[in-house]
């Protein structure tokens, strides 16, 4: 299924210079996790290496879209801050960012908002971690994840 990047994006969804710009006044060593709205109720999982992608937007043109794709808790890929504002220095600062996670129906996406610092429960351990968390924007790009960032992380 082909989907378009919508022109207008909410306010509060943030594009790659804002989420660059707000991290670097985090601590370093916190990690960053997403929100993934569900139906079972709000998730977050840890994100890992961005990932960009040519998409067509709205009018036809294609757009830089960068991913931040779901990885697992013990995955030593997941992002820190420090790391992810380095992988993010080469990045257009206009592409608008989406958190990607897999579910049962197919890889899901939404936009996200400024980063906010927040806890983090491991089911497994019961302990609580502090984290950055990247806020779930619903918005016309939240839904099935672009053809091209799928095929680009390899979850075909």
């Amino acid at each position: 299924m082909m989907l378009n990047v919508p022109l207008e994006l909410p306010a509060t969804a943030i594009r790659i210079g804002d989420l660059r710009a707000l991290l670097g006044v985090l601590s370093a060593d916190l990690l960053v996790v997403a929100d993934c709205p569900g139906q079972d109720g709000p998730g977050r999982t840890r994100v890992g290496w961005p990932v960009k992608a040519p998409v067509r937007d709205e009018s036809g043109r294609r757009v830089p879209v960068v991913a931040l794709p779901e990885v697992d808790g013990d995955d030593e890929d997941a992002m820190t801050v420090s790391l992810l504002c380095g992988l993010l220095a080469d990045l257009p600062e206009s592409a608008p960012v989406v958190a990607v996670w897999e579910t049962e129906d197919g890889p899901l996406q939404t936009t996200v908002g400024a980063p906010e610092v927040g806890d983090l429960i491991n089911e497994a351990s019961g302990l609580t971690v502090r984290v950055v968390v990247l806020p779930a924007v619903l918005s016309g790009a939240t839904g099935t994840a672009y053809d091209e960032i799928v095929y680009n992380l390899g979850w075909e």
